[in-house]
């Protein structure tokens, strides 16, 4: 479920039962300045939830509804502190390129020329389809105009695991090429 903005409803029930962020920082020991904003959102769904779903307030207390979404918050947390980061290298484009000085990284790098982007695109897209048929080609281009696996399938009146298939072997060899 999605945060959403909160009805007047629920704002009501937020405010009447906000104890419950306290209390529940308290029993788990969690000082309040480090932790509050981490719980609230669990709770704030917790409402909204709970208002949303006539089941849930035939079953349980609202306590118990926002006892377990502030547990699983803080638990997402936990887990997301543990991963381990990802540590790119980073470089500034303006450093030198090499010890001694001289040219910068971004001067080494050559600028992109849109009509060469095009011109490879044409050249790639020609050596591809050479080896194609019409209804390839034509699978190639409803999949590069957005249409998915399915909807190609429903338009060729095929499998879709046909088209997977196809898209799949037919992207690999444009990967083959562009890497070779």
């Amino acid at each position: 479920m999605k945060l959403h903005e909160l009805t007047r409803e629920q704002q009501d029930v937020a405010a009447e039962h906000h104890h419950l962020v306290y209390a529940f920082l308290y029993e788990k020991n969690l000082r309040r300045d480090d932790y509050y904003d981490v719980v609230i959102f669990g709770y704030l769904l917790a409402v909204q939830k709970y208002l949303l779903r006539s089941d849930l307030q035939l079953q349980y207390a609202f306590s118990t509804i926002a006892w377990r979404a502030m547990e699983c918050s803080i638990g997402n947390y936990f887990r997301s502190q543990t991963r381990p980061s990802r540590k790119a290298v980073t470089v500034s484009m303006d450093a030198a390129a090499y010890s001694d000085g001289g040219l910068t990284i971004a001067e080494l790098i050559p600028s992109q020329d849109r009509l060469m982007e095009q011109l490879e695109a044409k050249l790639l897209w020609d050596e591809i389809s050479s080896s194609l048929t019409e209804v390839q080609v034509e699978t190639l281009r409803l999949f590069a105009d957005g249409f998915s696996a399915r909807e190609i399938a429903a338009v060729r009146e095929s499998p879709v695991r046909e088209v997977e298939d196809f898209l799949t072997s037919t992207l690999r060899s444009a990967h083959e090429l562009c890497w070779a």
